[in-house]
């Protein structure tokens, strides 16, 4: 497996037990999978409690440092919205003394943080996503979101000149629009 720049940057900057609060944490193959693909479409039916969560907020606060890049969360509710912003945080603290002192947080809520280099994390409960062109979007148990299809279409033309879209689910059966682009 090729790492990316942003896998790279996670695996070295990270202290993982410290941004996941679990003894011996360790990355999972599937984790390295994700952050190694560069795709701009990825579809993953995953299983409850894999922190498939934690690792978009990291991802996105990768590519807020490497990048420059926006991310948009959109997760089942509010509650759910906010701990990709906790996780961010959490992910931010325990970054490598030499890159967390260079971070400056212009703004930090339960709903988003912005870096000083103008990168934006912003966690939306069940709404969709608009503006912010070159923004990764991440659709979290997708196919338990009332309005699943507005906030699908209301997705691609924040990904239309740049950025990715990763959509992550339990399953829910043969319905629902995670169902169909699965």
């Amino acid at each position: 497996m090729t790492l990316t720049e942003r896998c790279d940057f996670l695996l070295d900057a990270v202290n993982l037990e410290h941004a996941t609060g679990v003894p011996d944490a360790r990355w999972e193959h599937f984790q390295l999978d994700h952050l190694c693909d560069d795709g701009t479409f990825r579809i993953e039916d995953k299983s409850r409690q894999i922190a498939w969560s934690w690792l978009v907020a990291a991802e996105g606060v990768a590519e807020a440092l490497l990048d420059e890049r926006d991310s948009i969360y959109v997760s089942i509710n509010q509650s759910e919205a906010k701990e990709k912003i906790r996780y961010a945080r959490a992910v931010i603290d325990a970054l490598r003394p030499d890159i967390r002192s260079g971070i400056k947080l212009v703004r930090d809520n339960e709903l988003g943080i912005e870096l000083h280099n103008g990168a934006r994390l912003s966690s939306l409960p069940a709404r969709p996503p608009r503006g912010r062109a070159r923004s990764n979007v991440y659709l979290d148990e997708f196919a338990h979101v009332q309005r699943d299809g507005q906030i699908y279409t209301a997705a691609l033309p924040v990904i239309s000149k740049g950025g990715r879209l990763r959509i992550g689910s339990s399953p829910m059966g043969a319905t629902g629009r995670f169902w169909e682009v699965f």
